[in-house]
């Protein structure tokens, strides 16, 4: 009898888990597809970035050249000529013929010149000798006070106890009291060579200080001048100047100098403009905006041997972006204080590549022939055509409304704003006892404890750090007579101030007693137009139902009287499209905005995609999940079928297997 088993089922097991993996695999392809425009968009993302981080760059850059800070000001300069003050286009050399008689540095916004200075006499600081001890630690000075006063400060009185009784405790007691003069103790070599040395801190004969000695007991100090304070006295190309340092800022503008020697004949101070700097800085920039260009068209570049290009190519936003960087670099600028009509009159050029060139000689050349048109050229003026004007330079033209006419309108100040203040009742030298001031202006308050022995100054030191502590508008000052006065910074009726203390008010005290004294500030009152304005502190608006309605004007007053007048005008955009480096600090602020930028707005875009399809992500792989506990199920069933068929064949076989037997 023949047998029949054409297929042998009997080992056969299925791989359940292979199966299902190649299964699940397969139907994975559009979770790799997405991860896969994921990895693309995060790229995009990181190019952009990249970008701004160049953008930043450039823009600290401009920040520099414009504002002599990589930190832009929170207010820009407006004017041309504010803005030549603080940009590099300011920056300036100075040169000595004899830096050992006098060295000289310069700063921004100096006006280029020459000036013969002549030394005639150099500024000394005020010295004083003791007579000589045999020793700074133990012999005693006596005990009882010592009063020093220098220049205008404040007379200091010093202490002097058991305790500190010898020269290094009086030099100590000294240095410590902040009396003006420095102490120290030097040893000239003879029998007896400790002697103390007192030098005024500052040079001048304002700053001559004098001793009033009170110490008893001990060896006398015996002190005697060994230097006389003196001026520095000196000439500049003529004019002769008395000055109480030898450290001059103030006589040649944004020239600091220092006397080192007196000369027979004149120094020369040669001040010209740092043209190096200018072009070193603009080099710089250059480099900046380059490396921006060069990341842009490396985007654009297509690689045909390997068929690829930048993660951002055909991108729009970078189309516009690198639109808006090349703009102001490219127009024509008109602005009135320039001749030149485009950057590359002046040696600033693009290549075909889009980078920038810098012809150096052509730049230095004109600067050498119109030095402010050069600089007008790139910073550009900020001032509008038309709007407001005023004839007064204390008038400062603050805001208008809808309701404001076109027009000219007179000014006048009748009342003029004070801030709030008070005065002590005493004049005031030192403490006699521990007194505590409370101070209060509006929601806040200073306590200030100030202790018996306390000089005038030592209390104006404590009262004012109080108040800055507090964050109050507050100053305590001499009021030119000993008394102290304490009075908001700020003027007008809406600021008061009180102030109680703990002590009498009597002499040896602040002068404010128990009893809570209070003043509130006064607005300034006149009239615009004629009409009476509404005062508000240092502000007169024009009154409603008027033509100057709405006008504000701030006024920094002098005496009450006429301030001249107002003009009020239409508004007109003004010239500020035509200049180079303010342009494009603009357009650079645009595109890196935090907020509403092209590349915030691009990467905002791209996140969003991002997220979206991660989410798809999750949501997929939770299916497959489903999917494979699903196909697991169903091919282990298969699997427990087949291993049946598998037994039955092979009882099947083994029954055949007798009867053919």
């Amino acid at each position: 009898m023949a047998t029949s088993s054409s297929v042998n089922v009997t080992n056969s097991v299925l791989d359940v888990g292979s199966i299902v993996d190649n299964l699940i695999n397969y139907e994975s392809a559009p979770v790799t597809n997405m991860q896969s425009q994921v990895t693309k968009l995060q790229s995009k993302v990181t190019a952009y970035q990249a970008l701004n981080t160049k953008l930043s760059t450039l823009s600290d850059k401009l920040n520099t050249m414009l504002f002599g800070s990589t930190a832009a000001p929170f207010v820009q300069p407006y004017s041309f000529a504010d803005r030549l003050s603080e940009s590099i286009f300011s920056k300036c050399n100075v040169t000595s013929s004899s830096d050992d008689i006098i060295s000289a540095t310069a700063t921004n916004a100096t006006i280029s010149g020459s000036y013969a200075i002549t030394v005639t006499d150099l500024a000394q600081a005020q010295a004083q000798a003791s007579s000589g001890f045999a020793s700074s630690s133990t012999a005693s000075i006596g005990t009882g006070t010592l009063t020093i006063k220098s220049g205008t400060k404040d007379a200091v009185t010093i202490s002097i106890g058991s305790s500190n009784n010898t020269l290094v405790g009086l030099r100590d007691a000294i240095n410590n009291a902040n009396a003006g003069v420095t102490a120290t103790i030097v040893n000239d070599g003879s029998a007896t060579p400790y002697r103390l040395l007192l030098r005024a801190n500052d040079t001048g004969t304002a700053n001559t200080f004098t001793v009033t000695n009170n110490l008893s007991g001990g060896q006398a100090l015996n002190l005697a001048q060994t230097q006389a304070a003196s001026d520095a006295v000196f000439s500049v190309n003529g004019l002769s100047i008395t000055k109480s340092s030898n450290t001059v800022s103030d006589v040649i503008d944004g020239v600091s100098f220092t006397l080192k020697q007196k000369s027979a004949s004149p120094v020369n101070l040669k001040v010209d403009k740092d043209v190096d700097s200018i072009v070193s800085a603009l080099k710089e920039f250059v480099t900046a905006y380059n490396a921006v260009s060069s990341y842009i068209g490396g985007q654009f570049a297509y690689n045909a041997a390997k068929d690829t290009a930048g993660v951002l190519a055909g991108d729009a936003t970078l189309r516009t972006i690198q639109s808006r960087l090349q703009s102001p670099l490219t127009q024509s600028i008109t602005n009135k204080f320039t001749s030149f009509g485009v950057a590359g009159r002046v040696g600033l050029e693009f290549n075909r590549d889009g980078s920038l060139t810098l012809n150096e000689s052509e730049l230095k050349e004109a600067l050498a022939d119109d030095f402010a048109g050069v600089a007008a050229l790139f910073l550009g003026d900020g001032t509008p055509s038309g709007g407001t004007t005023t004839t007064d330079s204390r008038v400062n033209f603050d805001s208008k409304t809808a309701a404001t006419q076109n027009g000219t309108y007179s000014i006048q100040v009748d009342t003029l704003a004070q801030q709030a203040s008070l005065l002590g009742a005493q004049m005031l030298t030192t403490l006699t006892s521990d007194e505590t001031l409370t101070i209060t202006a509006g929601s806040a308050s200073a306590v200030v404890p100030l202790l018996q022995n306390d000089s005038f100054s030592t209390v104006l030191s404590k009262v004012n750090a109080a108040l800055s502590a507090q964050n109050m508008a507050v100053t305590a000052s001499d009021d030119g007579t000993g008394r102290l006065k304490i009075a908001t910074n700020d003027f007008g009726s809406l600021f008061d101030l009180t102030v109680v203390s703990s002590g009498s008010g009597a002499d040896g005290t602040t002068g404010f007693g128990s009893s809570p004294v209070t003043s509130t500030g006064v607005d300034i009152a006149g009239k615009i137009n004629g009409h009476d304005a509404i005062g508000s502190g240092l502000f007169l608006t024009g009154a409603a139902g008027q033509p100057e309605e709405g006008l504000s004007l701030r006024i920094s007053q002098t005496s009450v009287g006429n301030y001249g007048s107002a003009t009020v005008a239409s508004d007109t955009k003004g010239t500020e499209g035509a200049s180079v480096l303010m342009n494009l600090f603009s357009a650079l602020d645009g595109l890196t905005d935090p907020l509403s930028g092209p590349i915030q707005s691009a990467t905002d875009g791209l996140n969003r995609n991002i997220t979206a399809l991660k989410d798809n992500i999750t949501s997929y792989q939770a299916r497959l999940e489903i999917r494979r506990e699903i196909l697991t199920q169903a091919y282990n069933e298969a699997d427990q079928a087949l291993r049946l068929m598998a037994v039955k064949q092979s009882q099947l076989s083994s029954q055949l297997s007798s009867l053919s037997s």
